[in-house]
């Protein structure tokens, strides 16, 4: 997967999340700490937020982090730039720490 169409792939996870959650790109932003107008970017896949900002955009919408993601192989994230490969590598390893009870969250 190329990175512009994994940016997408974001792009409309979290723009679908919001929707079902009925809350505003404003709230996702202040909860996430970014403007109203960068979520609205990261919702047209012109920005990608950050592995942090994407965790807490997660849990703004009530959601865990790797729903925000587009679904890949975990055994390598195939196709991935390796920072890609290795930020979508560490959010499901978060992600089984929060479900494991070690996480914070």
């Amino acid at each position: 997967m190329e990175e512009q169409a994994f940016n997408t792939a974001v792009a409309g996870l979290i723009r679908e999340a919001r929707r079902r959650a009925g809350v505003t790109q404003a709230y996702v932003g202040r909860q996430a700490g970014l403007s109203r107008g960068s979520i609205a970017n990261i919702e047209a896949g012109t920005q990608a937020p950050p592995l942090y900002r994407l965790v807490l955009i997660a849990a703004a919408l009530g959601v865990q982090p790797e729903d925000l993601l587009p679904p890949l192989r975990r055994d390598g994230a195939a196709g991935l730039p390796a920072r890609h490969a290795a930020d979508v590598a560490a959010v499901w390893a978060q992600a089984a720490k929060m479900r494991d009870g070690h996480g914070e969250g």
